[in-house]
């Protein structure tokens, strides 16, 4: 069957994706688009196909930059207004998420924010508020920020895309004042209180059960908001994740209810189809309208359509038709991960299932299947002696089991194929056991819906016990997976490898003889290989030494590179924790320091090293070891303490050697001499971390030296410079995030800072970097660079110059410094 829609879709896509590169004005898009479309009423009238076929391609291209160019980028976000009473608008049902309860205000003045209150101390948390409600909130508002560094998810816009700008922090325990009048639409409020029962429903069933109770949350309706990152890494290792999330299998299996209807009640097929649509809406509304199942119901409305109408339907007809409807309705979701996951694995579904006509097996090939089956039947009865009867029941059994298995596994493989980029890009991994994992997980999570939703309409206990035990087994057999799955993590691969990947499967896809889609397949292998294997150098400068501090919140983490190509990381981030267990579950070091290495191409370091065991410095670091395997793991002490014992374990298990530094220890590495200055040798572990206990390095290359301090206060600096060691240095990471208990003017006033670098959190509620400590740097003439401010700054030296890359500088600035 003929896929007329497949072009076009792609070219509207492309010309969305050239407005992101090179910006047009609306008009400049407009002139384009109507010139191509002369050019192909001219070229059909002279007959040539080619031509028609190339220039209506790129009148689709140019309706995409012009659709694109009309609708501008992201909305701006209206002014903050003041703290205080914020009234407002609920307008997405409350959730309780670590111990919070959170939801989203549409503000009076304009814009939204995400709200958070935290229970009151010994007391319990605020009733939630209804969809609907009209509320007034006591509450501190802060900008939405992400993590601004190279790699890092784009956290800002994606709340923008919603609406949301602020965060709003309320007051312990307090709860929000109903206001007089209902808001929001007024079909969606039923929706949303037999939404909030269904959910009551499922903790009713599984009482005291914290893990099947918030999984089939998620699995039925949408609500991720009690489970656990823990919970569900098995499934995101071997790539399963897919069959938790409400998505387009949710959307068949609710539809497939009708089909069982239809056998018992005996509706017409016209009929049916309608109810199936009404269907496919109702849940995905219920489910929370989340942007995956939206597309579902709106691929199974428009294939309800076509049958009404007795058109014959190509998969990837519909999923055009779907991708060119929501891409015109907003030209911004082409850049979201969930738009392009979602429509590339049907891509790959719809090019590599054939025809319905041609779905079988060919009768030669059945009747090879039955005749091997015989004689392996006969082989086995010849050589063990067991019945003829016994044998041919067992090849009676496998053989439906098996004429389906190759056309499953074929699918799994191709869907694998097919997102193994954007896995890639997004995820920076592959998995190698989901095509096993995926044929037996996804069955499983299948047949757990329709025992769930069972359980949530009759409140039947032995409903709930079978939803529960499937997703066991479907848990089970994921964390079996694991054990199998290589532990790979792979980088940004080149540009170039990222365009010929995809022009590769659509040359195999357009194919028709076997020769040409043999090769278009052996070119695909090839370069899927390079991909995995990664057989390419870091992007980093050529005989420079570079320091980037990255934005890591209120945390501190560093990336070197060395002149000889030497990669090093001092700190790994992490979320304060004053000794409170972490139960967000956010890895600072997996979501944020990780993204930005594997963005520069980062597949190994030769060092990590932690200068203090407080949770903003090495929360980390456990995940930068398992990602990069690095050769090295440096400290300043190796103590008895749950945190170091941690870190020791997994450096032996992978084959890391502990290095331990002491004051007065002088050494080359990477193109580059160092010397420690802290910790003292004489210095003694007081039983737990202290801010003193940083290790304080100083790098030399060529006439620069770089200076990092860690979180040392002013007695470790007073120390230094009593003895001495503190010589002059044109790059200065500030000690503490600018504390104003570091930064001992002597201090500065000997190493003279050209250049210094303070890590701190946006609007972080310690006041940091001090304004006394800003002041004693400006009045030495630094360049003061904040990660707050700027985002991940980066300070390189080749020797000689030292080039300074903030983010809110509009070029790189070239500063040339005398050696003091």
């Amino acid at each position: 069957m003929r896929k007329p829609l497949a072009a076009p879709a792609l070219s509207f896509a492309g010309g969305i994706a050239v407005s992101r590169l090179a910006p047009f004005q609306p008009a400049e898009a407009a002139v384009c688009a109507a010139a191509f479309t002369a050019l192909a009423a001219l070229s059909h009238r002279r007959g040539s196909a080619r031509l028609v076929q190339l220039c209506a391609c790129l009148a689709c291209a140019a309706v995409g930059v012009w659709n694109a160019a009309a609708r501008g980028g992201d909305p701006p976000a209206p002014a903050q207004p003041p703290d205080g009473l914020l009234a407002g608008c609920v307008v997405e049902s409350p959730v309780v998420r670590n111990g919070r309860l959170q939801f989203t205000l549409e503000l009076d003045t304009g814009g939204r924010a995400r709200v958070s209150i935290a229970a009151a101390r010994g007391g319990a948390l605020p009733p939630p508020v209804p969809y609907g409600t009209r509320v007034a909130v006591d509450a501190r508002l802060r900008p939405v920020r992400g993590f601004r560094n190279p790699g890092a998810f784009d956290f800002e816009q994606y709340q923008a895309r919603r609406g949301i700008f602020w965060n709003a922090v309320g007051a312990r325990g307090a709860a929000p004042r109903v206001l007089a009048g209902a808001c929001g639409a007024v079909w969606r409020r039923p929706l949303e209180r037999w939404r909030a029962s269904a959910l009551e429903r499922i903790d009713r069933l599984y009482p005291g059960d914290g893990y099947h109770s918030a999984m089939l949350r998620g699995l039925l309706l949408g609500d991720k908001s009690g489970i656990r990152q823990s919970w569900t890494d098995a499934y995101r290792r071997t790539g399963t994740y897919h069959a938790l999330v409400i998505s387009g299998s949710h959307v068949t299996l609710v539809c497939g209810l009708f089909l069982v209807w239809r056998r018992r009640w005996g509706f017409g097929e016209r009929t049916l189809l309608v109810l199936a649509g009404a269907t496919a809406w109702f849940y995905a509304v219920l489910a929370g309208a989340d942007p995956p199942v939206l597309r579902a119901a709106a691929g199974f409305a428009l294939y309800v359509a076509a049958c009404l109408l007795y058109r014959r339907t190509a998969v990837l007809n519909v999923l055009a038709a779907v991708a060119i409807a929501f891409l015109a309705a907003d030209p911004r979701q082409l850049f979201d991960a969930s738009f392009q996951l979602s429509f590339l694995a049907v891509a790959a579904l719809g090019a590599i299932t054939p025809d319905p006509d041609h779905w079988r097996a060919p009768e030669p090939r059945l009747m090879a299947l039955k005749l091997e089956l015989r004689l392996m039947a006969d082989t086995l009865w010849a050589a063990l002696g067991v019945p003829e009867s016994w044998l041919l029941r067992i090849r009676s059994a496998a053989a439906p089991p098996l004429r389906h298995a190759w056309p499953l596994f074929r699918l799994s493989a191709g869907v694998q194929a097919g997102l193994a980029l954007p896995m890639v890009l997004l995820f920076h991994r592959v998995s190698f056991t989901g095509l096993a994992a995926n044929l037996v997980v996804a069955p499983l999570i299948s047949f757990a819906i329709p025992f769930g939703f069972a359980a949530v309409f009759t409140g039947w206990p032995p409903a709930a016990r079978a939803a529960a035990w499937l997703l066991d087994l479907a848990a089970a057999a994921a964390a079996w997976h694991v054990r199998y799955e290589p532990a790979w993590r792979i980088p940004d691969p080149p540009l170039w490898l990222c365009l010929l990947i995809p022009c590769a499967f659509l040359g195999w896809a357009a194919a028709r003889r076997f020769v040409p889609r043999l090769a278009w397949a052996a070119a695909c292998a090839a370069l899927l290989a390079a991909l995995v294997l990664s057989p390419f150098q870091p992007r980093t400068a050529h005989a420079s030494l570079e320091l980037a501090a990255l934005d890591v919140g209120q945390g501190e983490s560093l990336a070197l590179t060395l002149p000889d190509g030497s990669l090093a990381v001092m700190d790994g981030g992490g979320l304060p924790q004053y000794g409170r267990r972490n139960t967000s579950g956010f890895d600072v070091g997996e979501e944020v320091v990780s993204p930005y290495l594997w963005a520069r191409g980062a597949r190994r370091l030769d060092v990590v090293a932690v200068t203090h065991l407080h949770d903003d410095h090495a929360g980390g670091i456990a995940a930068l070891l398992d990602n990069f395997h690095p050769r090295e793991l440096w400290s300043g002490f190796a103590p008895d303490y749950p945190v170091w014992h941690r870190l020791e374990e997994k450096a032996r298990a992978l084959g890391i050697r502990i290095r331990i530094l002491k004051q007065g220890d002088r050494f080359d590495f990477g193109g580059a001499a160092w010397q420690v200055l802290a910790p003292a040798r004489e210095q003694p572990w007081t039983g737990r971390p202290r801010n003193g206990d940083s290790l304080v390095l100083r790098a030399r290359y060529g006439r620069h030296a770089f200076l990092l301090t860690g979180d040392i206060e002013r007695r470790e600096e007073a120390r230094i410079l009593e003895e001495g060691l503190a010589a002059g240095a044109q790059v200065l990471k500030v000690a503490h995030h600018g504390s104003r208990l570091s930064s001992l003017p002597p201090l500065l006033d000997r190493v003279r800072p050209a250049v210094a670098i303070i890590s701190a959190g946006a609007g972080n509620v310690y006041g940091l970097p001090n304004a006394q400590v800003l002041s004693e740097l400006r009045a030495r003439h630094a360049l003061v660079l904040r990660t707050d401010l700027d985002g991940l700054v980066s300070v390189r030296s080749d020797g000689r110059y030292l080039t300074v890359e903030p983010s809110r500088l509009a070029a790189p600035q070239w500063l040339e410094w005398d050696l003091f």
